[in-house]
């Protein structure tokens, strides 16, 4: 379990609040808003969509939950020269000479050789996980994410925020709280402005950042709970465990209503990391499962509760956006995109996703399947290109 941090000022903005009855935030332009999901290794689509995109915009607004979090501080930097103090991790492997990109570094990060880059699977496998309280942790992660969020990184961040919420930009993550069961959003760029004020050392700012991205990315079973303190208001701090946002909102906008009170309606871009629909449970024969562990039907358990938060998520955003602005919507399905090719069929490097799956089960990976995600990054980079949109407006 990771050690608790001096957290005192990011969970302010419950997702739990009211939703507001107009959406816009102030200013002279509309302004562009992004969301990002959860969806574990799914989020290679994501990465490779922006990495595609011809221009990204300056999102006034971004907010993510588990591997969107993941992805949020190289999209809200999208437009900013990369800093020159990245440590990159051993198997980013880009060409020589090729000049780093933050969405460039994003899709680096999606491209692992092994699943071991990102995750220690823990010995005596589900057995151990029982005794232990998960299957996994994210400490390769956390090495990826020290050397990327450097303190030229997190001062671009911090650079950003302003105390009135409606100036400025945010960069707001979600976690869960276990011990209330309530969804919070993490200021990360009130957090990165401690660096840039000198109220807080580099490392204690990177490690607070860190813990935050792990806390919204870790689903219970599969990864540690990270056990973070908070300090309210009047001084007193409490620690609580927090897990995967996931567990609470897929995706999340319109609780934000004190970020969101304005009169200018905003531009929505919302990226789903997934299918939107869960996948049947089947074994390696492409059957339906009839052996089960406890820790396995618990994970199928987990994993079918997170796809129905999603959609309900996802709904909710779509309709509030949808009446106070314009949401545009991409997933990784050919839904609405006549003529497109079924995401599993996209070739890459010779296969198929689905082939690269298969070759990548014989490593009998946990959580992470390296070629299908290189494919899945492929797949969101050529559509990215073309902005190709499930929902255009």
């Amino acid at each position: 379990m990771a050690s608790s941090r001096d957290f005192e000022s990011v969970l302010n903005a419950s997702m739990s609040a009211p939703a507001p009855t107009r959406a816009g935030l102030v200013g002279t332009t509309r302004p562009s808003v992004l969301i990002l999901s959860g969806g574990s290794q799914h989020g290679a689509f994501g990465a490779g969509f922006f990495a595609g995109m011809p221009q990204i915009p300056e999102y006034k607004l971004v907010t993510a939950v588990s591997t969107g979090a993941l992805q949020s501080t190289f999209l809200f930097l999208a437009n900013q020269p990369v800093p020159s103090d990245r440590i990159y991790p051993a198997y980013f492997h880009d060409a020589a000479g090729t000049p780093h990109t933050n969405t460039g570094d994003l899709a680096l990060a999606y491209s692992i050789e092994r699943e071991g880059d990102l995750l220690d699977v823990g010995g005596f496998g589900q057995i151990g996980g029982v005794v232990r309280g998960s299957i996994a942790d994210f400490a390769p992660l956390r090495r990826v994410l020290h050397g990327l969020l450097s303190p030229e990184t997190l001062r671009a961040v911090g650079a950003t925020y302003r105390a009135d919420p409606h100036e400025g930009r945010r960069l707001l993550v979600g976690v869960t709280d276990v011990n209330d069961g309530a969804g919070y959003a993490i200021d990360l760029t009130e957090l990165a402005n401690r660096l840039v004020r000198g109220a807080q050392p580099y490392a204690s700012v990177r490690d607070c950042y860190v813990d935050a991205l792990i806390a919204s990315s870790s689903v219970p079973l599969a990864a540690s709970p990270v056990t973070l303190e908070a300090r309210a208001d009047d001084g007193t701090t409490t620690r609580h465990l927090y897990i995967d946002g996931g567990a609470r909102f897929g995706v999340f906008w319109s609780q934000l209503g004190d970020v969101l009170a304005g009169t200018m309606d905003p531009e929505v871009t919302l990226i789903v990391n997934g299918a939107l629909y869960g996948k049947p449970w089947l074994d390696k024969a492409g059957e339906p499962r009839t052996e089960w562990s406890s820790l396995t039907l618990g994970l199928r358990a987990v994993d079918i509760l997170e796809n129905q938060v999603y959609r309900f998520s996802v709904e909710n955003v779509t309709r509030i956006a949808s009446g106070n602005g314009t949401v545009k919507m991409a997933f990784i399905s050919n839904q609405n995109l006549p003529g497109a090719v079924e995401p599993q069929d996209f070739v890459f490097d010779g296969k198929s996703c689905r082939d690269w799956t298969a070759v990548d089960n014989l490593a009998k990976p946990t959580e992470f399947h390296p070629r299908y995600m290189r494919c899945l990054l492929e797949y969101g980079r050529a559509r990215g290109r073309v902005l190709a949109w499930n929902r255009p407006r």
